[in-house]
């Protein structure tokens, strides 16, 4: 499988050590994806508009410096290309989960990520889908449309 047919993996998070640990976890449990991470909503923004080839799944943090999470997660849907935004956060927050929803998460994961929960909310989401190499283990986030490709 290209590189092309990957799904953009994107955090916003105002701690950059989030954006490795992030990276790390996944990657050391055997998930594959192009990676970009921004301390900026507005970073993350003009990163899409730039580069919208495909597919993108958004991950934001609910503390952001200078920043509204919910706006930006309401902002940030046209350029999704079918893909999805939801929430990376600390803690379980019911009353905010349901504030995120609102303004257009379609998932909500506390820290840390693993492949088990990161698994189960792509399973969720239609656009995209998770296809595992039969020789490595490894997990590949591709479009839907093109994991039977």
């Amino acid at each position: 499988m290209s590189e092309s047919q990957s799904v953009s993996v994107i955090l916003v998070d105002d701690d950059p050590d989030e954006h490795f640990l992030f990276q790390a976890d996944l990657e050391d449990a055997g998930v594959r994806f192009r990676f970009a991470a921004f301390t900026r909503p507005e970073d993350a923004l003009a990163h899409l508009r730039d580069n919208g080839d495909g597919p993108a799944v958004v991950f934001t943090d609910l503390s952001l410096a200078g920043a509204n999470a919910l706006d930006f997660i309401a902002s940030v849907q046209p350029l999704l290309g079918g893909g999805a935004v939801g929430v990376y956060s600390g803690a379980r927050n019911p009353e905010m989960e349901a504030k995120c929803r609102e303004a257009g998460s379609s998932f909500y994961i506390v820290k840390p990520v693993t492949r088990e929960n990161f698994a189960g909310m792509i399973a969720g989401l239609g656009a995209v889908c998770l296809e595992e190499d039969r020789q490595t283990g490894e997990l590949h986030l591709r479009p839907a449309d093109s994991a039977a490709a």
